[in-house]
């Protein structure tokens, strides 16, 4: 089963983590509930880059920079989910214990997609304008 999302597969995220339905407490044999589940993952990671960059790619037209982004993102999507499942508590040291860090979308992920940004600020979308007559003014 391959995924329909464009920065990366299921299975460039299967090969990453080496995530089994039995990793993530599902059936043995749930390949299909595997793949659905990281499809998700996909998807969202995909928002993700596509809010923080201001602009979404096309099948054809995604940088291989933004893939691995995408495949390190949903990685750690997976990771996170892996350790939810085992225990939500980390213990730092004898007498500290905190919560699993749940942010997947780290600086490092941030900092491979800087090239890939659209600043909005200084970037206008054009602005057209019709006379009452009916024709075309200055844009």
């Amino acid at each position: 089963m391959t995924n329909t999302t464009t920065y990366c597969t299921t299975e460039e995220v299967i090969g990453l983590t080496g995530v089994t339905p039995k990793k993530l407490k599902l059936d043995e044999d749930d390949n299909d509930g595997l793949h659905t589940l990281i499809n998700t993952w996909i998807s969202q990671a995909e928002s993700l880059i596509n809010g923080y960059c201001h602009t979404k790619w096309d099948k054809t037209s995604v940088p291989g920079a933004v893939s691995n982004v995408c495949l390190r993102l949903a990685a750690n999507m997976v990771a996170l989910a892996v350790a939810r499942r085992e225990t939500a508590l980390v213990k730092v040291n004898d007498w500290t214990i905190k919560i699993s860090d749940d942010n997947v979308f780290n600086d490092s992920l941030k900092s491979d997609l800087k090239p890939f940004t659209v600043d909005k600020s200084t970037k206008s979308d054009s602005v057209e304008f019709t006379a009452v007559t009916g024709d075309d003014l200055i844009r």
